[in-house]
């Protein structure tokens, strides 16, 4: 099987870099990696809706730039945060400038970078097993990580090849197919079946409103509802092992994003739902504090207080957690309901940027452009969205912008 690299190959190798070492635990040397690609990859010219796009992302920046000067916050939290918020304006950039010809085909870059990603992740879980037994579901996923959308946007890629037009031969689609599955599967991730489901919902045009569409679409959510309740009366175990686990995490998900009731008393259900308690906390501090800042936010180098030591995953204890795992509490936290709002606009922009299109892959393009937007609504509840630190959709959908103009203009040219 032979993998045959374009006359663009230059940027092939920098966008998956990029990719790799968004995967690095080192966010200062993840961050300074992709900065050096983005001066690399300069382009001399930028569309109309890309530059809108990451406007919006450079003035929530402004915000909790401006609103870090009413506030005594350190320079080195202040800083901090900066780092964090650049983030997706970078990978914006780098995926759009990585792909300048029709040539670097945006489709086949994806699954060459997904199969070394997945690969990476064997190893990982290979040479790990030697130090800590994989005995369960939480060793695997300790060792190899807890998710990875990058592999499962090339899975849906794969799935749909054909709409792609990605012209692999049977073998090499297959092969590519198995890898990259087992790979995303031994993530165990809720997040990534989510996104599984709203990219493919969105691939058979789901979410363009007609009658059949709707019906459709409802039964599936009466479905995954009637599957939650299965689940649900099963009452998995919370200390369970593989499958037992898995679903003890399913059913626990909606309480994660919001539970009114959740208090800081060491209990499972505080363990459990975490998420929630930061978020309860966050908006309570930012309302009790006033001066704006529920407009405005209290600016980069807040923290919210979460009035005792808590244990990270990065191996350390902290009182006052600068990012939450929620991205919406976080650009609250920071930039108020204003930089929120204007974050909210940046996914409904995104999910309706293109129009439908008389071209069959124009339009198959536009369909993953709207299904990752309406997707990242759902990630920002329980990863940050394009704020995590190991997030990389910033490069896919960058690259996904600039390969959609790039065949399209090419298309108009001749025609």
């Amino acid at each position: 099987m032979k993998i045959k690299l374009s006359s663009e190959w230059i940027y092939q190798l920098l966008f998956f870099v990029a990719v790799i070492f968004s995967y690095i635990t080192n966010y200062e040397l993840s961050l300074l990696v992709w900065l050096v690609i983005l001066m690399l990859t300069v382009k001399r010219f930028y569309s109309k809706s890309i530059l809108i796009y990451i406007s919006l992302f450079v003035i929530i920046l402004a915000i909790g730039c401006i609103r870090s000067l009413y506030y005594d916050h350190s320079t080195y939290n202040i800083l901090r945060d900066i780092s964090y918020f650049i983030k997706p304006i970078v990978g914006l950039l780098i995926g759009y400038q990585c792909f300048r010809t029709k040539e670097n085909n945006f489709f086949r870059t994806i699954i060459y970078s997904a199969f070394g990603i997945a690969i990476y992740h064997f190893i990982t879980l290979f040479i790990g097993s030697f130090y800590l037994p994989l005995n369960n579901l939480h060793d695997i996923r300790h060792i190899g990580g807890y998710f990875s959308d990058f592999e499962t946007f090339a899975f849906v890629i794969l799935l749909f090849h054909k709409k792609f037009e990605l012209n692999f031969s049977q073998k090499k689609l297959w092969f590519f197919t198995g890898i990259i599955g087992l790979s995303l599967l031994l993530y165990f991730a809720r997040t990534n079946f989510i996104q599984l489901f709203i990219l493919i919902c969105g691939m058979f045009g789901l979410y363009q409103i007609t009658k059949k569409k709707l019906i459709i679409l409802s039964s599936l959510l009466l479905i995954i509802g009637v599957g939650y309740k299965i689940v649900y009366d099963m009452n998995p175990t919370r200390n369970g092992k593989g499958l037992d686990a898995f679903l003890y995490k399913v059913k626990n998900a909606p309480t994660e994003i919001y539970d009114p009731y959740v208090v800081n008393d060491n209990s499972s259900r505080f363990h459990d739902n975490f998420r929630s308690f930061e978020t309860k906390v966050t908006i309570a501090q930012v309302v009790n504090r006033g001066d704006y800042g529920v407009w405005l936010g209290n600016g980069f180098g807040s923290s919210v207080n979460y009035g005792s030591l808590m244990w990270t995953n990065d191996g350390n204890y902290i009182r006052h957690a600068p990012i939450l795992h929620n991205g919406y509490s976080t650009i609250f936290l920071k930039t108020g309901i204003v930089g929120l709002s204007i974050f909210v606009f940046s996914m409904v922009y995104l999910s309706f940027v293109y129009k439908t299109s008389d071209i069959s892959l124009h339009n198959n393009i536009k369909l993953l452009v709207n299904s990752t937007g309406i997707f990242l609504f759902i990630s920002t509840l329980v990863f940050l969205g394009y704020y995590l630190k190991l997030d990389n959709k910033s490069l896919f959908v960058g690259g996904l912008i600039a390969y959609y103009e790039i065949i399209t203009k090419t298309d108009k040219s001749i025609t």
